[in-house]
């Protein structure tokens, strides 16, 4: 072969090599993950350390100064406690599955609302518990790290009375300097006008009740209000906000206490503790100097009782 046909045959055999390398090498290089891909990494692996009993891992997954607000009133402030708290729990568990529905984020912050199913033996170790219902997670981002700082959960449907349940304080003080936005959701309860108190929710709001399937919609949260104003009479709320997340100038989170009872307050009908994001529902108008509106997005409730039907 001469001289010329040897060079040719080179650069045919490098060709087809080089082409060959080609798309191997490109599907070796993976773009980076988003914030929402990260967070979503972060919540299934929570799942998967809960259910291989690795308190350890999963409490690597909290911020130091995290909180855990549980359906049975539990709550659980700082590390120790919370490692007390879901090893108790964990230890009876049989596994929960987490479906994560939505996330929203915030700059370093991100809030996730989810559902879950937990199976597991009673405290005393004479039947086995199942339940499930919706969850909140705050998260916080902690030297590139996404880290839970609060969570809550509640029930869809009674749990069996073996399980023990926390007290909710009955002193209502110290309120939230955002108490005047809550005040405007007892009124509206207590003009017992459902149609009027759906106004205050989103139109894409998720609600969770207490022994209540998942209200979703302001449509739905009209007939969640009505079916209850038809079964009772003289009942009135009370709100108590006990802190606040400001997570922008248009989205908060806020958490206290409900209450409902007779008129007069002679009886106590159902106390409950809530976690619940509020969104501004007119920006153009307060941008413009009008009073701010706000709208209840999501809302989880915890108790034994506390709307009855």
């Amino acid at each position: 072969m001469s001289q010329k046909g040897n060079s040719c045959l080179i650069v045919l055999v490098l060709f087809l090599a080089m082409a060959s390398c080609g798309p191997e090498n490109s599907e070796e290089v993976q773009a980076p993950l988003s914030e929402e891909e990260l967070i979503r990494v972060m919540h299934d692996s929570r799942t998967d350390y809960y259910n291989n009993k690795d308190i350890t891992s999963l409490m690597n997954t909290y911020s130091e100064s995290a909180v855990v607000l549980s359906g049975t009133l539990q709550v659980a402030s700082g590390s120790e406690a919370i490692e007390d708290l879901i090893g108790e729990e964990m230890a009876q568990s049989r596994g929960i599955q987490n479906n994560l529905r939505q996330t929203l984020l915030f700059s370093n912050q991100a809030v996730l609302w989810g559902v879950y199913e937990w199976s597991g033996m009673s405290a005393d170790g004479n039947g086995e518990i199942v339940t499930e219902g919706p969850y909140i997670l705050e998260l916080l981002k902690e030297d590139g790290s996404w880290k839970v700082a609060r969570e809550m959960w509640t029930q869809d449907s009674e749990i069996s009375g073996s399980v023990e349940w926390d007290v909710i304080p009955e002193d209502f003080v110290e309120d939230s300097e955002w108490s005047d936005e809550m005040d405007s959701l007892a009124r509206l309860y207590n003009r017992r006008d459902p149609t009027l108190l759906a106004d205050f929710f989103s139109e894409d709001a998720l609600v969770g009740m207490p022994n209540h399937p998942v209200v979703e919609g302001r449509p739905g949260v009209e007939v969640f209000f009505e079916n209850h104003f038809n079964n009772t009479t003289d009942v009135n709320l009370d709100v108590s906000v006990r802190s606040e997340n400001v997570l922008d100038e248009e989205n908060v989170i806020l958490t206290g206490y409900l209450k409902t009872d007779t008129a007069g307050g002679s009886q106590v009908e159902g106390r409950s503790r809530f976690l619940l994001l509020l969104e501004l529902s007119n920006p153009f108008e307060v941008a413009a100097g009008e009073d701010a509106e706000w709208q209840i997005r999501w809302m989880i409730a915890s108790g034994q009782s506390l709307f009855a039907f």
